[in-house]
């Protein structure tokens, strides 16, 4: 690159007071309809009543539409950008250490357990509902969370289940052919 090149910047500027009033007018449209619920107690006739709830009614909807008309593209691009920017430092496949991959797979076993018992032996398993429920939501926190111990590769692998056409190359067999 020559000294006097310029590098432009694929990531859009930051838009500023429009990104600002645009989210404010957006958050505001969400309570226009409670807000008109709410004065069409203190209306006399039910005219009045009708009217009230019928403007704040009709003022969601476009004020939805004001608040993307001021944010605009250039609003729109910045929050995608910075998005896309989250989403790939979070998602971003790394190889993990051996011991969090068998930890992941420990975890990714466990809720085979309990579930089995209460599917072909329920009378294990107390009848209080609640000592259930807890049990079935622990069971299913424990296993997406292992989804995401085990990490980016075994999403890879995850999905290679789904897909007719995948293979499965292991390292040994690759050395051995070589």
């Amino acid at each position: 690159m020559k000294a006097d090149q310029t590098v432009v910047s694929t990531e859009p500027g930051n838009p500023g007071p429009r990104l600002y009033i645009g989210l404010s007018v957006l958050f505001l449209s969400f309570f226009m309809l409670p807000t008109g619920l709410f004065l069409q107690q203190y209306a006399e006739t039910q005219f009045l009543k009708n009217v009230i709830v019928g403007i704040f009614w009709i003022s969601a909807p476009v004020l939805k539409i004001s608040s993307v008309a001021i944010l605009g593209k250039p609003t729109y691009l910045w929050i995608k950008a910075k998005f896309m920017h989250h989403y790939h430092r979070v998602m971003r496949p790394y190889h993990e250490s051996r011991l969090r991959y068998n930890i992941g797979l420990v975890l990714f076993c466990i809720p085979v357990v309990p579930t089995y018992i209460m599917a072909y032996a329920p009378q294990v398993v107390s009848d209080n509902f609640y000592l259930r429920l807890i049990l079935n939501v622990s069971v299913d926190v424990i296993f997406i969370t292992s989804l995401f111990v085990l990490g980016g590769d075994f999403w890879d692998k995850l999905k290679a289940l789904f897909v007719f056409s995948a293979k499965v190359k292991f390292p040994e067999e690759e050395e051995k052919n070589r």
